[in-house]
């Protein structure tokens, strides 16, 4: 089962980046939120291709959560180190890319959670020196953008061939893959984009960054935050070498519970 899985979820990531290149290319960091309307409603099937990548980047999140589950508590697991920490990057750098997705979209909860990311970054000691390599004082998108379309997916596909030592997707993953997605592209409509000049009471960034934004709203620091999103992500690099792997299991899972508690 573990084994479909992971075929499944290199199916869904193809599916993600083959309608992401389309996308890119009526994409403008300089006039964002205007080149997104324009592939929503001007572009031939521009917002086919963006639900698309939509669909299949929310299905390729899922799925990796569910195989890396899959592996970490079935039975007998043997974990090689170098691959479950490029698996551990792999899941990293999808959340970020995740992110950077979101921002780009150039809505009102994107402006929202790029500012949310810009003060989590420059308010924490030592990641205050990271801002200028996603904040641009000229064009608000373009290293966002940048990191989106290149340095992010170079990196995660090197992350996943380090990890299965190989990449290539079965034809009959990937028509899966469009399936699935064009399927839920029908049945569950795409958030909306919430118009620069609309008022609003209320705004979220990407559904796993809910519990960052709440302890935000609760006046817990920067760094704490930071500490809080940090805490799965070293778990997992941790759990190759710890010897007692239950005990990072269930510290994980109790981190699960906690933030998806504070999430909803």
């Amino acid at each position: 089962m573990s084994r479909y899985i992971s075929w499944l979820t290199q199916a869904f990531f193809l599916v993600s980046m083959l309608s992401g290149i389309i996308i890119v290319f009526a994409y403008y960091p300089s006039n964002a939120y205007d080149s997104i309307q324009k592939i929503n409603y001007i572009i031939p099937f521009g917002s086919f291709f963006r639900e698309l990548h939509y669909f299949s980047s929310e299905s390729f999140l899922v799925i990796l959560l569910i195989h890396i589950v899959m592996e970490l508590y079935k039975k007998d697991i043997k974990i090689e180190f170098s691959s479950w920490t490029y698996a551990t990057i792999a899941l990293f750098v999808v959340f970020i890319l995740m992110f950077t997705g979101f921002v780009l979209k150039a809505d009102q909860s994107a402006n929202a959670a790029a500012q949310v990311s810009f003060s989590l970054i420059n308010d924490t000691p030592f990641l205050e020196n990271f801002l200028p390599f996603f904040k641009d004082t000229q064009v608000f998108y373009w290293k966002f953008f940048i990191w989106h379309i290149l340095f992010l997916p170079l990196l995660l596909v090197f992350a996943i061939y380090k990890h299965v030592k190989k990449i290539s997707v079965d034809i009959r993953y990937f028509t899966i893959a469009i399936a699935i997605t064009m399927l839920l592209a029908l049945l569950i409509p795409m958030p909306q984009d919430i118009a620069l000049e609309l008022k609003v009471d209320y705004i979220q960034g990407p559904w796993f960054f809910w519990g960052a934004e709440k302890l935000l709203e609760l006046s817990v620091s920067s760094l704490a935050v930071n500490i809080v999103l940090a805490i799965p992500f070293l778990l997992l690099f941790l759990l190759p070498s710890f010897r007692y792997k239950n005990i990072l299991k269930i510290l994980l899972l109790i981190w699960i519970v906690l933030y998806a508690y504070f999430s909803i």
